[in-house]
């Protein structure tokens, strides 16, 4: 081998050695730079450039920059003319930063050196971007829906008109409202999980109640009015009159809605508000719960009667009252027999019952009568039956020549009662409406054994 060969080959491995020497200088400046105690060059969390940075100072520089771009501690919810401040605090709502962070630094980091060195070079040309998460305590903010609920809901109210001194007030209706939880739960959990923290307005149910102020205005006048008096000394009895019209006092009824009397009044128990005072029980008036509602029923089926309503249950009692004329009464029964009218009208109806002294009035109010009309009620009596003589019963407790009445015998009636309409006070139409009979009721005495034995009664009617 030449010396001149010798000497190249010298200078070639001498230039091997020089370059794998800067090759492992440069492997090892990249390895020192690439895979450092910092995050890797071209990773952004939420835009901010956390290149080069220690997790430490990372973590200080993104929780500015969300800080910056959002910087609000609160998400308002509003409804109607109320807004509720919903304190992002109180819900524990918070940014995951150190997460995103510890994400970022560990990137770039599996693998082995050359691996590490590859991935490191090619995220810095093409870069990565992180997002924090957020998060919240689902269960405050569900407890703090709720309590909003509370004050928002509403079960809704009626529009309602008053008759007092000859004048009309009313009331507007409440709307029913229904804030449903779960929906607005929804509702605030997606603008909070997009971190959009502009006022939200709740989803409310709002619905109308039955009778509402536009359908009620038209009441302006007392279609009818009826009154009946009544023994205010019989505390009992008065005390279930006045409850009775406390029950329909204010009733309003829609066209074509049905009013019914046992309905209205409810249970006649002592539970129920009412007393004890004499009932008609077979012809005759004994103790029971409740005793006078019979007047009250009798007093607005004269009402309905004359403001040109038809009472669709009606029935009259076994024998004619002091109260009121025969074939214009209505009993009821909390069994079996109801007093039941419908508003056949075009317009609704309100019913005004009042107690003044010892008298009852009933008054229907509503739309004024276009027509004129003037309506009227007559009764006429088309028979006339007499009771059978008088029961005669042996009473040993009386004294000598003593006799009571326990029952006295009463006529018998038909009665045809007829609703007529009057113009000018003319005659314009008649109607027949129903016909009664009322059976003759049989008298009882006691009397004392002297009279029974001197033949006071006819034989066959001793008892």
């Amino acid at each position: 081998m030449s010396e001149a060969f010798r000497k190249t080959a010298r200078r070639i491995v001498l230039v091997l050695l020089v370059i794998g020497t800067i090759a492992a200088a440069a492997l090892m400046i990249l390895t020192h730079v690439y895979t450092g105690d910092t995050i890797r060059k071209g990773i952004l969390i939420e835009q901010a450039d956390v290149s080069w940075l220690t997790s430490e100072d990372a973590q200080e520089l993104v929780e500015e920059t969300i800080k910056q771009n959002y910087d609000e501690d609160k998400i308002t919810l509003n409804y109607m003319s109320h807004s509720w401040d919903v304190r992002l605090e109180d819900i524990d709502y918070r940014y995951h930063v150190e997460d995103a962070v510890s994400q970022a630094y560990d990137i770039g980091r599996s693998g082995n050196m050359i691996r590490k060195v590859y991935d490191a070079v090619l995220l810095s040309r093409n870069g990565q971007l992180l997002e924090v998460e957020q998060s919240y305590d689902r269960q405050r903010l569900k407890e703090f829906v709720e309590r909003i609920k509370e004050e928002c809901d509403s079960a809704g109210e009626n529009a309602e008109i008053s008759f007092a001194n000859g004048k009309f007030s009313y009331k507007k209706e409440g709307l029913r409202r229904n804030l449903d939880v779960d929906r607005n739960l929804k509702l605030i959990e997606n603008q909070l999980m997009k971190r959009n923290f502009a006022n939200i307005e709740l989803l409310v149910e709002e619905e109308k109640p039955k009778i509402v102020y536009d359908d009620i205005r038209v009441i302006d006048s007392v279609v009818s009015h009826y009154s009946t008096r009544f023994n205010k000394g019989d505390i009992n009895r008065t005390d279930n009159i006045k409850l009775a019209c406390s029950r329909i006092d204010n009733v309003l009824l829609m066209p074509g809605e049905v009013f019914s009397m046992n309905k209205a009044l409810g249970p006649r128990t002592h539970e129920n508000g009412y007393k004890e005072a004499p009932i008609i029980f077979k012809n005759e008036l004994v103790p029971g719960t409740g005793g006078g509602v019979c007047q009250v029923s009798s007093t607005l089926y004269n009402t309905v009667l004359l403001a040109g309503l038809d009472a669709i249950e009606r029935e009259h009692h076994s024998m004619t009252l002091s109260y009121i004329s025969p074939g214009r009464d209505a009993t009821i029964t909390e069994e079996s027999i109801d007093f039941r009218f419908v508003n056949n009208l075009d317009s609704p109806i309100c019913l005004d019952a009042q107690v003044n002294g010892n008298v009852l009035d009933i008054s229907i109010l509503g739309k004024k009568r276009e027509d004129g009309l003037l309506i009227k009620l007559k009764t006429e009596v088309i028979g006339v039956y007499s009771p059978k003589q008088d029961i005669v019963v042996l009473d040993n407790t009386l004294k000598f020549g003593e006799k009571v009445i326990e029952r006295k015998a009463k006529k018998g009636i038909r009665v045809v009662l007829y609703r007529e309409a009057y113009k000018d006070n003319k005659l314009q139409w008649r109607q027949k409406l129903t016909e009664d009979y009322y059976k003759p009721i049989q008298g009882k005495i006691r009397v004392s054994s002297d009279l029974y034995q001197s033949g006071i009664t006819e034989p066959g009617m001793l008892e």
